[in-house]
């Protein structure tokens, strides 16, 4: 394997280093309604630039829907010479999910009483 894993616990310290680009190979609707912070939707245009970038050699995410997707293009994005190259386990939906799951809670909020009040 010529790519790392990266799980969603490590995924908010990958987006605050410098020099990273993180790719959304996802439909193009499905990337339009939402998206990692500063990602690209790949294609042939971004593939290209992309390479372009190799020199560089940046930190590369890829993510998918779900995270099996993303591992081909991971693989294929580490052949064109990038040595730093990761995808989301889970793809889009760990990430929504972790979301769900940290976001702040109202105390004061109980479906019990949101339904009585409807």
């Amino acid at each position: 394997m010529s790519y790392e894993d990266l799980y969603i616990n490590q995924l908010e310290a990958f987006l605050q280093q410098e020099n990273t680009v993180v790719i959304d190979i996802r439909d193009i609707k499905s990337f339009k309604q939402g998206h990692l912070k500063n990602a690209q939707h790949i294609d042939g245009p971004t593939m290209g630039n992309l390479i372009r970038l190799r020199k560089s050699n940046p930190a590369v995410l890829v993510y998918c829907y779900h995270g099996n997707s993303s591992r081909d293009v991971a693989n294929m994005v580490s052949g064109f010479g990038f040595t730093n190259v990761s995808h989301l386990v889970g793809g889009w939906e760990a990430w929504a999910n972790h979301q769900i799951k940290t976001e702040n809670i109202n105390p004061l909020y109980s479906p019990d009483l949101a339904g009585a009040m409807a």
